[in-house]
This record gives C-alpha cells, structure tokens and sequence, in this order.
C-alpha cells in the first residue's frame, strides 16, 4: 500500500501541505494514539469516528510506566502512576486529540493517504542506520501493536487532521511586548539589604516552667510527645544464602562455566595510538621515511600535511576500522604502519605505548564461579521452597508451623515501629520493604508471599497493632522542658528583633545597634524576587517582604539562627531594553503559557459543540486489576 500510494505523491500541493503536517509534528507525535481491538464500549467515543479503548489505554499505559520508571530509576506501579494523576492524563490528552480531530472532519479538512504515508516514511523509529526507512522495522511495529498497514495510515491521517487544527490555532498566539516588559521588569528586579540577626540562643533570661506550665504545654503540643504505631510480628524470610549449604558444585562445572565466561574474565590489549589519514600515497610514504629515519610522528606529520596527527588515545582493537584493526595492533611499541588504506583513504598510525591483556586464570576465579552457580541454584531451591510454603498456607498450616516444617527462618518481634525500630529506639536490622510489608498487612492471616529488593521472599502476620499514644509528662519531661525554653528564647529574640526594628524606624542606626549587641550586621549581594539569599540570612519569605519596602525601611524575618531585622539599602531595576536576548526568550515562555490557556478554552468550546462519551469507571478498574 505504501508503495502504491507514493507513487501519486509527487504533485505540489501534496508537497504544500506535508510541509505544514511536518511543521505540526514538533506539536503533536505520530505515534502517541494507536488504534487496537475494540471493546464492546469505549472509554471514549468523540464525535462519530473516533474512538478511544481498553486496548489503547492499556498499550499507553505500559508505555507511560516504563518511561517513568526508567526517569525515576524505580519500578513505578499502575497505582502510582494513577495517584499523581498520569493515567488521568492520558485519557485527557486522548480526549483532547479526539476533539481535535472530530472538529477537523467537521470542518471538511481532508489529510490525503500520501501525505499520511510520507509521515510514516519521516518517522526516525522506522529509519534504519543510514536514516532511510526500514519497511522490516514497520512491519514488526504493526505486528506488535495488531494493526494492518491500513488502520495504521488511517490513524496517522486523524492524527494530521489534529495537528493542522492546533497549528491554525496556535500559529497566531504571541505574546504582546508591553506584557513581556512587565514581566520582565517584575521577575527580573534585584535588590540588597543589610541584615542583624539576633540568635535565640543568646537569650538567656528565658527562665524555666513551672509545673502547671509544663503541664500545659505538653498538652498543647501532644503531637510532640506521640509515640509511633508499634506492631508485633512473625516474619519469615528466606534468601539464596540459605539454601547454599545444600548446593553441591564440581570441578567438572567449574570448568565448564569458565569456559563459557573467559571472555568475562579477560581484559582485552590496549594500545595508544594516534593516526593521520592522507590521499596521496607518496605523502604517506614520505610520513612513514621520516620516521623510520628517527623524526617524532608528530613532527613529520606537521612537515607533510601542516596539520597534526589525530590522537585515538588508548583504545582496543574492537575499536579500529576493519581495515587497519590487524595491521595497527601487529605493530610494536612506537611502531610505524606502512600505508594501510580504508575507505577513508590512506592511514598511517603510530603506536605510542603497549598495555597487554590479561586473562584471570580458573584458579584466580574458580571460587567466585563457585558462588554463583551455588547461589543460582539456591535461588532455584528457594523457588521451591516458596511453592512448598504457599502450598502449607494455602492448606491452613500456620506460619509458624509452616516455618518450623520447612526450617525456615521466623523472627518474632514483640514491637516494631515503621522506621525498623523497638520501643528504646533500637534498629532492629529489618529491611526497609520488609518492614513496609509488616506495615502493609492486616492483623490477623499471613500476608502474601513477597519478593524483596534484595532477592528473598518474606511473609509476615500481624500478631497486634499498638495504636500512636501520647507519651506520659514524666516520660518526656526532660525534653518538654528543653523544649520550653527553646520557644521562650525565640519568643524573646522575636521581640526584641520587633522593638529594635520599631526604634529604627524613627532614629538610629543599625551599625551602631549591633555594636552595642556585641553582633556583626550582613550585607546581602543582590537577590531576586522568589529567591533571597540565603547564604545572608534572606530567605524567599523575607525577600518578599523586602520587595514591597522603599530604600531604608524595615522589616523582620526568619533565619535558621533567630530573628533577623533588615533594611533594604538598595534597588537594581530590570532593564529589558539592554538584554534583547533574555527578553526574547521570556517572551517564548509567556506565548507558550498564554497558547496553553487558549488550548485549555477552545477544548472547553468544543465539548460545547461535539459530543463527548466518556468512561472512566473503564480505565479505572484496568488500573485496579493491574495491580492485582
């Protein structure tokens, strides 16, 4: 079909609006919505043609999974993609292109079957390594998402028809230049400020509570105080170790093994090599005499070529074009090539220095081979085990009975909190997902049998759940009252930073105040609007503050230390007109936010105009059985 239809693609206005459609693509991919087999009902149904189905959303999802978890660098689940909202999107954005596309055959726009093809033909996931298109690589695509070439040329047609819709819309969207003045002038506006900080822990006088204080205040700040859920458990675990003891290896494997991995346990010859590549045989041999006759490579390269010759560093003969790979690494160490021609032309390569390979002998590895087939097999015989133990739970045997029939190892613990810890605080060396897997489970029945990171099993049964309590006064009284102080001291520094700030208002001088304090004043480097400095004691909080006050005026703010006074001492505008560069490229953000407001209203219109059948119970309880 593809071949047929290529054939009449020839004509200008076919190649007038592929244009355009390419222009779309940097809008809209080709492949983000693919038509499967359909469902009695689809998840949504837009208009009269265009259906969105279990099957697509399944297909999107996995996609969407497996992209996330490689980004975060863990394995994400269906539930947590749902739960910030990414499955959601999907059916948003399916919802969006379906409107799209609907209102675009409402409107008459035809996209030709040439142009969907040359689409296709353009796609760099169908190019093979010269950037050609690679049928082969089109037709396994098709198989593995159950189309015929058909439905899939009339996928990408709906998908244009989408994108000549958006392009329209959005071409025109520009960002008007007293806006982007204004902005810029805003976001871009620095000031300074001098700063006193006043440490909590300088004020001393801050006195002791007495008891019906204490008392008040533990009562006031009882989440504080709150001891966490502690739970009581039998956890049976079981890891490959466990089982090694049982693994008999021979020599016979050993050898065996490490034939089939020598290439694992060799370190391939390194050489240093640096080359020149000429056309002309008569330089090369010129290149290659001056060598021989005691000249440095280098120098009778620069002589010959008046260039230098390119340094390939250390690299492994893998490395080398086919055609020299041979001859290169045959040679000594501060050898010379004869002229050694590829496709590129003629080589001359110099041989700076040696670094030979190495092959780890079976008796240097033989217990490392040792370990892993005992630990291979063991993780086989755990399998089994696993199976043994699901088979006993599943027959109404106990966990414990079931870990006592099949020695394996049960630990009881009598409290544990979901940190890992006993009720003194002690670390009870439990993994982290074992421990979720305690904290994951009902009191009462076993929990499922679950893989861990580390490569062993684990089951856990809940024996009793002690609820979060607020620990008694004489418990944490020590702490209550450290805690006490601590506020008392900020309360004061608090004060005192507000009256010294009250005074300077009217009269004084800062410089003079922190003298008298026995305190050094910080002078801040000039800061933005939502950023401060920190590194001085201005926060983003008190960087705001200080962006509503006029040049030597006041206020107070928080540092990590204690309160801090501060006078704005200086103002540095923004100046769009001398930084043309920086205003273009906000005036390229603040299109993009005001064609992202216009996309969100002209969809709200179209949901007014064509008629939308949604299902979200559907995707929904695939997310459900997904994470069964």
């Amino acid at each position: 079909m593809l071949s047929s239809i290529r054939k009449h693609a020839r004509s200008w206005v076919v190649k007038a609006l592929f244009g355009l459609l390419i222009a779309a693509f940097a809008v809209w991919g080709i492949g983000d919505v693919f038509r499967g087999a359909k469902t009695a009902k689809p998840i949504l149904k837009i208009g009269k043609n265009f259906e969105y189905t279990r099957a697509d959303f399944d297909r999107e999802l996995k996609l969407s999974l497996q992209r996330v978890s490689q980004m975060q660098g863990i394995q994400v689940t269906p539930e947590m993609f749902a739960a910030f909202g990414g499955a959601q999107r999907l059916v948003d954005q399916a919802e969006s292109k379906g409107l799209l596309q609907a209102y675009g055959e409402k409107l008459g726009i035809d996209v030709p079957q040439a142009a969907a093809v040359q689409a296709i033909e353009s796609d760099p996931d169908f190019a093979n390594q010269t950037g050609q298109f690679d049928r082969a690589r089109f037709e396994y695509f098709l198989r593995q998402m159950g189309q015929s070439e058909a439905q899939y040329v009339e996928t990408i047609r709906g998908q244009l028809r989408a994108n000549q819709v958006l392009v329209a819309m959005m071409g025109a969207v520009q960002a008007p230049e007293p806006l982007v003045g204004a902005v810029y002038r805003y976001t871009q506006e620095q000031r300074s400020a001098e700063l006193l900080t006043i440490p909590t822990a300088s004020i001393a006088d801050a006195g002791t509570p007495d008891d019906a204080a204490l008392k008040k205040w533990h009562e006031d700040h009882a989440e504080k105080y709150k001891a966490p859920e502690y739970r009581a458990a039998l956890l049976v675990q079981m890891t490959p170790a466990d089982f090694v003891q049982d693994v008999t290896v021979t020599d016979e494997e050993i050898q065996a093994e490490y034939d089939s991995r020598k290439a694992e346990f060799s370190t391939p010859e390194v050489r240093d090599v640096e080359q020149v590549v000429v056309q002309d045989q008569a330089v090369a041999d010129k290149i290659i005499a001056a060598v021989k006759g005691g000249q440095k490579f280098a120098d009778a390269v620069k002589a010959e070529t008046q260039g230098d010759p390119v340094v390939l560093g250390q690299i492994t003969k893998d490395k080398l074009p086919p055609d020299i790979a041979d001859a290169v690494f045959a040679l000594p160490a501060d050898g010379v090539s004869e002229p050694l021609k590829s496709p590129f032309g003629i080589h001359v390569a110099h041989v700076q220095s040696i670094l030979p390979g190495s092959t780890k002998t079976l008796e240097d590895v033989k217990g490392e081979i040792r370990n892993s087939l005992a630990l291979g097999r063991a993780a086989d015989a755990m399998e089994t085990v696993r199976e043994q133990l699901q088979d006993e739970l599943a027959g109404g045997t106990s966990l414990e009975e079931a870990a006592k029939k099949l020695q394996l190892k049960a630990q009881k613990l009598d409290a544990v909190d979901a940190t890992g810890k006993d009720t003194a605080g002690t670390d009870l060396a439990i993994a982290p997902d074992a421990i979720s897997l305690i904290f994951s489970t009902e009191p009462g029945d076993p929990s499922d049998i679950a893989a861990l990171n580390d490569g062993s099993y684990a089951v856990a049964q809940v024996t009793g759940v002690t609820a979060p309590t607020v620990k008694p006064l004489d418990e944490v009284k020590d702490q209550a009252i450290q805690d006490w102080i601590a506020a008392k001291q900020l309360e004061l520094a608090r004060a005192k930073a507000q009256a010294l700030a009250d005074k300077l208002k009217s009269d004084g001088d800062l410089a003079a105040e922190a003298t008298a304090l026995g305190l050094t004043i910080k002078v801040s480097k000039p800061f933005y609007r939502g950023e401060g400095d920190p590194e001085n004691g201005v926060d983003p909080v008190l960087a705001q503050a200080l962006f509503k006050l006029k040049v030597g005026e006041l206020t107070v703010g928080e540092s990590g230390e204690g309160p801090v006074v501060a006078r704005l001492t200086g103002v540095t505008p923004a100046t769009p007109e001398t930084h043309a560069d920086e205003v273009k490229q906000l005036s390229e953000r603040v299109a993009q936010s005001l064609a992202g407001d216009l996309q969100q209203q002209f969809y709200d219109a179209l949901k007014n105009e064509i008629p939308v059948e949604r299902d979200d119970a559907q995707w929904q309880s695939l997310i459900t059985q997904s994470d069964q």
